[in-house]
């Protein structure tokens, strides 16, 4: 290195140093210490450290690049989930807005081809952008076999399920690329998104139809608990000492009981239909209806056989009414009366007990004139005639103990000095404290006499 050359190096090197100093980095060492070897080692070293954060600038550059490249996509894809998510909110009916949320899903990630399928109670509904032409075909094929997530980079294809366990609302299928590239991560993110709020909306909306149905039901039923409560009798005819309730097990029941006079006479019934619930009481009014008819008819054999008749034509092999039907004769005093299956009658008579039991079918089992032969008792001022169903001596409490009829029977003696009308509410409140919070198990009705 020649001397001019040298003496270039160190002014070089001065006027470095000297602006470092001015910069504050006092790391270079002063000029009168060092010679021009010296300076040529250090302006190597500073070229390999410029060089050394070079590559570190570019290396942190393209990590910045990718890092602003995903917040971007990140953003896109929370944009437009909250786009989807405001117009799922619109509407508690997706499929009112499923069109729309195709084309969210279009805008952003491009497809050619993009179909929404989607079942409700078993029929199939389809939501495509106007140049779908090859999903509903691959579709038909798909539900027969994969029904899971489906990836193919070659075709492109993609195809995101709506499924919560083993039940399957449907799928977006979703073909080709505008710009001839493959679906992305960041377009199965969004879809699989998309596909979980459909999922989330649809059972609300499930849950809502079944609610909706529900409220008719109820709505259905106080209607015909109103119809059905009117069917029976809330006067009694006054030259009689009578009083009755029917409480059902649900909001409607199979019991029927009613007191009504014909020809200067009281026509008396209590009854049971098999079952319960709506079947029960739509029989039950139609047991009524025949009964009302037919009770003008003086012959009390002649109407239970005719009842009969005509239960046998409207009743299925596998109902049946029980029933106690009588007259009773206010001037002779006595009661005639037909047991068909039913509970026995009590009696209660200067203090004994006498029941009246059924030696016939119930009514709507078998045909036979020889059935339902009436018959007879005698009463006195003060005997009490009660007629009840099965719910009251079956009523349960939270031991499974039944009431019992021996229970019945002990507390009507126990109340028979009282008017048949607190008899009947002292009855039903003893059954009550005796069930406690126990659901009521069957239909209770009962029906009493002063003679």
């Amino acid at each position: 290195m020649h001397q001019d050359e040298k003496v270039d190096l160190r002014s070089i090197y001065g006027e470095l140093l000297n602006y470092s100093r001015d910069a504050g980095w006092y790391n270079f060492p002063n000029l009168e210490y060092i010679d021009s070897d010296r300076i040529i080692e250090i302006f190597k070293k500073a070229i390999d450290e410029i060089k050394k954060y070079k590559k570190e600038i570019e290396e942190s550059t393209l990590i910045l690049e990718q890092n602003l490249e995903e917040i971007s996509n990140t953003y896109d894809l929370l944009s437009a989930l909250l786009e989807i998510t405001n117009i799922l909110s619109r509407d508690i009916n997706p499929f009112k807005v499923a069109l729309e949320i195709v084309d969210v899903i279009e805008k952003n990630i491009m497809a050619r081809e993009i179909s929404l399928f989607l079942f409700d109670e078993g029929n199939e509904f389809e939501f495509s952008t106007p140049n779908a032409k090859n999903t509903k075909e691959f579709f038909k094929s798909y539900i027969l076999t994969s029904k899971s997530v489906i990836m193919n980079d070659s075709i492109p294809l993609m195809v995101i399920p709506i499924q919560s366990g083993e039940e399957f609302n449907g799928a977006f299928v979703c073909m080709g690329k505008e710009n001839g590239t493959f679906f992305s991560a960041a377009d199965r993110k969004l879809v699989e998104a998309t596909s979980k709020q459909l999922k989330l909306a649809l059972s609300n909306y499930s849950y809502f139809k079944n609610e909706m149905k529900r409220a008719m039901i109820e709505k259905e039923l106080a209607i015909a608990r109103d119809i059905q409560y009117n069917l029976f009798p809330h006067t009694f005819p006054p030259d009689y000492k009578i009083w009755g309730a029917s409480l059902p097990a649900r909001e409607i029941g199979g019991d029927y009981y009613d007191a009504f006079e014909r020809n200067d006479k009281l026509f008396l019934t209590v009854a049971d239909v098999s079952g319960k619930g709506i079947g029960a009481a739509i029989m039950m009014s139609m047991f009524r209806s025949y009964l009302k008819s037919l009770s003008s008819k003086s012959d009390l054999h002649e109407i239970a056989t005719l009842l009969n008749h005509l239960m046998c034509e409207e009743l299925s092999e596998d109902r049946f009414v029980t029933a106690v039907i009588g007259i009773f004769d206010p001037r002779s005093k006595t009661f005639e009366y037909v047991n068909a299956g039913h509970d026995p009658v009590f009696i209660f008579s200067n203090g004994k007990i006498k029941l009246l039991e059924s030696e016939n079918p119930p009514f709507g089992v078998i045909e036979n004139d020889d059935f339902y032969i009436p018959k007879n008792v005698k009463l006195s001022e003060n005997d009490l005639l009660v007629m009840y169903t099965d719910g009251f001596p079956e009523a349960r409490n939270d031991k499974n103990e039944e009431y019992g009829l021996e229970r019945l029977f002990k507390k009507i003696v126990e109340l028979s000095s009282k008017s048949p009308a607190e008899i009947v509410k002292l009855l039903l409140e003893d059954v009550k404290i005796f069930s406690q919070s126990t659901v009521q198990h069957d239909d209770m009705t009962i029906l009493v006499v002063r003679g």
